[in-house]
């Protein structure tokens, strides 16, 4: 019994002692919780009078790139250039702001040069190797690694004809066409490789089929004015013989380029699809 009543008192007593250490703990770490929550305050306040206005305004700005992105698609067309993915947003967005305070004509002035500096012979390498891995178009390679250095070598009158019948052909290729090809199956073909109501709105390969059929299929007839400097038909039935410059010949490349990309891209079921229509 005296056992029983010393463990009690034992016991009273340890409780005793970790009451007050309990009341000793909550005096002395009251301050630091009260510290605690203060900091709290003050951090929700920073996100909320800092942070969270800045992520509004880089929501803001995301938009106002992805709508330059959709203007710039059909600007460039316009000035004559194809569209292609590796243009930087930087220079997107001079595009369309020149474009929209000074007008075309200002743009046009200094766009071939701003092409030239973006899309140099240092890149025109680079695209060519990309070109050597696609097993499709490798009986092609000679004639492509001719057209590049037709390019670099100012001979632009060899490397544009040259390069003319080699979009038709990869299109052909792609698609397994056989027999006659006309300009209706041609664009069937365009429209299943590039226009997509899935792609998102800042996808460049909608205008890419409106830059083909406008300058390279535009219709032509001998002894009248020609709409397109880069016209297939007109250039290799000889209706128009100026065409031979850097501009030219680079936007054939860059058409190629983006095309071949494209390519890459498109599934089994669209190339059945595109030769039932």
């Amino acid at each position: 019994m005296s056992l029983n009543n010393s463990y009690f008192k034992n016991v009273e007593s340890l409780s005793k002692k970790f009451d007050s250490i309990n009341k000793m703990v909550s005096k002395s770490m009251g301050p630091i919780y009260e510290k605690l929550d203060a900091l709290s305050k003050q951090i929700t306040n920073i996100f909320s009078n800092s942070i969270f206005p800045y992520l509004d305004e880089l929501g803001r700005e995301l938009k106002n790139v992805t709508d330059d992105i959709i203007k710039f698609k059909t600007i460039i067309v316009e000035l004559g250039y194809p569209p292609h993915e590796d243009i930087a947003i930087p220079d997107i967005r001079r595009i369309v702001a020149d474009y929209e305070e000074f007008g075309e004509e200002y743009v046009k002035s200094y766009l071939d040069d701003l092409m030239f500096e973006i899309y140099d012979e240092a890149y025109l390498d680079h695209i060519l190797l990309k070109w050597e891995k696609i097993k499709l178009f490798s009986p092609r390679m000679p004639i492509l690694r001719n057209i590049i250095k037709c390019h670099t070598q100012q001979m632009y009158h060899a490397s544009i004809p040259t390069l003319l019948p080699q979009l038709e052909g990869i299109i052909v290729d792609t698609f397994h066409h056989k027999g006659t090809l006309n300009t209706n199956d041609l664009k069937t073909y365009l429209k299943y490789l590039l226009i997509n109501d899935e792609e998102k709105l800042y996808s460049f390969k909608d205008a890419l089929y409106v830059y083909y059929t406008k300058h390279i299929l535009v219709h032509f007839e001998h002894g009248k004015e020609v709409n397109s400097k880069i016209s297939r038909h007109a250039i290799l039935h000889g209706a128009i013989n100026n065409y031979g410059n850097k501009e030219n010949s680079l936007k054939l490349i860059l058409l190629f380029d983006f095309l071949i990309d494209c390519i890459n891209q498109i599934d089994e079921q669209k190339i059945i699809l595109a030769k039932r229509n």
